[in-house]
């Protein structure tokens, strides 16, 4: 063999042995661009379900823009908002921000782009921003459009300005009646006027003035109500005895107008574990607004009773009755169904939204029934002492902090019963549950047995 083949037969050995390597090699540089590229992908998606899913969580809505304007991302509740979102930022100006001014002010390049829109009568705030690409270098990203609802902000800013109004007119009718009368009666009507015409002066402003305190007094209590709440010193009584007390009370208002009163009970389990003076006057208000609105010769009916966990007062009269189109505003603040100004059933337009307030602090609630010229019923609802106790014990075993003020209220009942009880608390402290319910038994049993020894 020569040397010329037998270098030719080494290359041809060398390559041999090289393609083989590197293939491997290629084959294996592909493999590892692959598992980077498949890790790539994962992070990626890994990154877009977090956006996603903190686009999900929001309970503001966002919608995206690229900076090409397309649609990039949205969320639930901007898609719950607007129902249909363009798929481009111009188609979205068009459609919600052409009559706030939104639309003009992008294409003025102003930096203020906002504006209001109402959607099937819901209220939103919708605020278009410019995003610059992260970096740092200032690059255009696109833009973030944020929408927020705020049609409760709305009503309760309404509401709030229609009270105000309310409460302004109220305490000015008053003043201006007793205003004029004491004018006329200091420049001369003491010296023309005689004695029964100065007394008739004086009865006017003497009511007027006992109605701006009633007025008054009604506020600060709904202002109580609707801060903190009432201060409640709760205990277990007979809610039959309670309500037969307040229709014995008012009875005497009631035949002075010509109309007679009615007591019934209907169960025997009518504990409560309420706050008495409140639950006095929600029984105070129904029984007075069902005499008020009740001609001489009607009668008002009060019915105590039961269902299933619940202990009733129903009120039932056979007055002029309630409206249909009245019915569902009797509990707003002020809301007066004689609407001529003449105030003949007088009251301050409270009675019964403060009555429905100290309800639900109770855990209760009112229902109104009515026909025009058949008279009206109002049923007040609350939980039985049994029922609102064993519930409270519950929360209790469980940890569980109370929120509202009835709950507290047991709570602390429930606390100083089981420290006073032999055996009360356990060896760490905790309540002996079985001794509890037992107390409470106890408790509710001599309520009522009181009540009937009476």
């Amino acid at each position: 063999m020569s040397s010329l083949e037998t270098v030719l037969l080494t290359a041809a050995i060398t390559v041999a042995l090289m393609i083989p390597a590197m293939t491997w090699y290629h084959r294996r540089g592909k493999r590892r661009e692959n598992q980077d590229m498949v890790r790539t992908m994962h992070r990626i998606a890994n990154e877009r379900s977090e956006s996603q899913a903190i686009l999900a969580s929001l309970d503001v809505g966002i919608v995206a823009f690229g900076s090409d304007d397309r649609l990039i991302a949205t969320n639930p509740v901007a898609i719950q908002a607007f129902g249909v979102i363009p798929d481009t930022l111009p188609e979205f100006l068009d459609r919600y921000g052409t009559k706030n001014g939104m639309r003009a002010a992008y294409y003025l390049g102003s930096e203020d782009i906002s504006g209001e829109i109402i959607i099937t009568e819901r209220h939103f705030r919708i605020v278009c921003q410019r995003q610059a690409l992260k970096g740092g270098d200032g690059r255009f990203g696109g833009h973030i459009i944020t929408v927020q609802d705020f049609t409760d902000i709305r009503r309760q800013e309404e509401r709030r300005k229609a009270f105000v109004a309310n409460v302004s007119h109220e305490l000015k009718t008053p003043l201006t009646t007793m205003k004029s009368y004491s004018e006329t009666l200091l420049d001369w009507g003491i010296d023309e006027k005689d004695r029964a015409a100065i007394k008739a002066d004086v009865v006017r402003i003497y009511d007027d003035s006992l109605r701006m305190e009633r007025l008054i007094t009604d506020l600060l209590l709904l202002s109580s109500l609707d801060s903190s709440g009432l201060p409640i010193e709760a205990s277990v009584f007979d809610l039959a005895d309670c309500a037969r007390q307040m229709s014995e009370r008012l009875s005497g208002q009631a035949s002075s107008e010509g109309i007679t009163v009615e007591f019934y009970s209907l169960t025997r389990e009518p504990a409560v574990f309420a706050d008495r003076i409140s639950i006095e006057r929600i029984l105070s208000n129904l029984i007075v607004n069902a005499i008020r609105y009740t001609n001489a010769g009607g009668k008002i009916e009060i019915y105590i009773g039961s269902v299933v966990d619940d202990v009733y007062v129903k009120i039932k009269d056979n007055g002029i009755g309630i409206p249909k189109s009245d019915l569902d505003h009797i509990f707003q603040r002020f809301y007066r169904v004689d609407k001529t100004g003449s105030r003949q059933f007088g009251g301050t337009g409270l009675g019964l939204p403060i009555a429905l307030e100290l309800a639900r602090m109770h855990r209760g609630r009112i229902e109104a029934e009515s026909e025009p010229s058949m008279g009206s019923q109002f049923t007040l609802f609350l939980p039985s002492a049994s029922r609102l106790l064993r519930a409270t014990l519950l929360e209790l075993s469980r940890k569980d902090k109370p929120e509202d003020s009835i709950a507290k209220a047991a709570a602390s009942a429930l606390r100083s019963w089981a420290s006073e009880s032999v055996g009360g608390r356990g060896n760490n402290g905790l309540f002996d549950v079985r001794t509890l319910l037992e107390i409470i038994d106890e408790k509710v049993d001599n309520s009522v047995n009181i009540a009937h020894s009476e």
